[in-house]
C-alpha cells in the first residue's frame, strides 16, 4: 500500500491521513503545460463521511437529479496531483493546477492513444494496452492487469472499486453524493462533493451544507488510504 491506513470516520467526519507518499501533491501545473487535450478546469470540494443533513438539502436545493452505476479502475501513483483511472476501457486523467479557498482545481481528459498521455501514464498506457479498444479489439482491464507483471517497475498500483452515485445541478453548480465500495474487500466509503466554475458560488453553497471545516480529500487520495 502506498500510503499509511486510513484514519477511519468519527461520526460522520473523515479524518484526513497524516502521511504516505500519495499524500503529496508535488506537481502542480498550469493547464497550459499539461500534454494532451484537456477540458475546461473546474473547482471541487469533496468531503467523506455520510453528512446526512447536507445530503438530505443537496436533494431539496437541487433541480435535476439523475443515478447511476459506475465501475472504475485506479491507477494510484505516488504523486497526488494525478488522478487516474479507467472507466468503459478509457483512461481519464485528471491534474490539480491551483488550490483557492480550500477548494481544487483539476483539469481533466481523456486518452486514446498512448503519444498524448502525460507521463508517468504514457507507460502504463502502453503496458495495460489501452488502445485495444480503439483499434475495435476485446478489451478487460481486469484481464490486462492481471496479466501484466511489472506494475511495480510503473510505479503503478490499480485498484478496483464500484460506486453508486447521485448527481445533482443548483444553479450553475454541480453536486454528488457516491457510495464507493472497494472491490474485494470490505470497504464503503462514502462522499459528497460540490463542482463548478464560480468560487464565490461554491463558497456559500459549501457554508448552506455546513461543511466548511470539513477537509477536501480527493477521490483517489481516500482510496488509496482505505486500500
Amino acid at each position: 500500500m502506498f500510503g499509511q491506513s486510513m484514519t477511519r470516520e468519527e461520526g460522520n467526519r473523515y479524518v484526513p491521513p497524516t502521511g504516505g507518499p500519495i499524500g503529496a501533491c508535488s506537481s502542480m501545473t498550469d493547464v497550459d503545460d499539461i500534454p494532451g487535450e484537456w477540458r475546461k478546469t473546474r473547482f471541487e470540494y469533496r468531503v467523506w463521511g455520510k453528512h446526512r443533513k447536507a445530503r438530505k438539502l443537496l436533494a431539496e436545493l437541487a433541480s435535476s437529479e439523475t443515478t447511476e452505476s459506475l465501475e472504475d479502475c485506479y491507477l494510484l501513483v505516488e504523486d497526488a496531483a494525478w488522478n487516474a483511472k479507467v472507466r468503459d476501457s478509457t483512461l481519464k486523467i485528471k491534474h490539480l493546477v491551483s488550490e483557492e479557498k480550500g477548494f481544487e482545481e483539476w483539469a481533466s481528459g481523456r486518452y486514446k492513444a498512448a503519444e498524448d498521455v502525460p507521463t508517468p501514464f504514457d507507460a502504463i498506457f502502453e503496458a495495460l494496452n489501452l488502445d485495444r479498444p480503439q483499434k475495435g479489439k476485446r478489451y478487460s482491464i481486469e484481464r490486462a492487469v492481471k496479466d501484466l507483471k511489472d506494475l511495480k517497475d510503473l510505479d503503478v498500483r490499480p485498484v478496483f472499486v464500484t460506486k453508486e452515485r447521485v448527481r445533482y445541478r443548483i444553479g450553475s453548480l454541480l453536486a454528488e453524493v457516491t457510495d464507493i465500495e472497494i472491490v474485494d474487500t470490505e470497504e464503503v466509503l462514502h462522499t459528497l462533493s460540490i463542482e463548478g466554475d464560480d468560487l464565490d458560488e461554491l463558497a456559500a453553497l459549501r457554508k448552506k451544507l455546513g461543511l466548511k471545516k470539513e477537509p477536501n480529500i480527493a477521490v483517489h487520495q481516500a482510496i488509496d488510504e482505505a486500500s
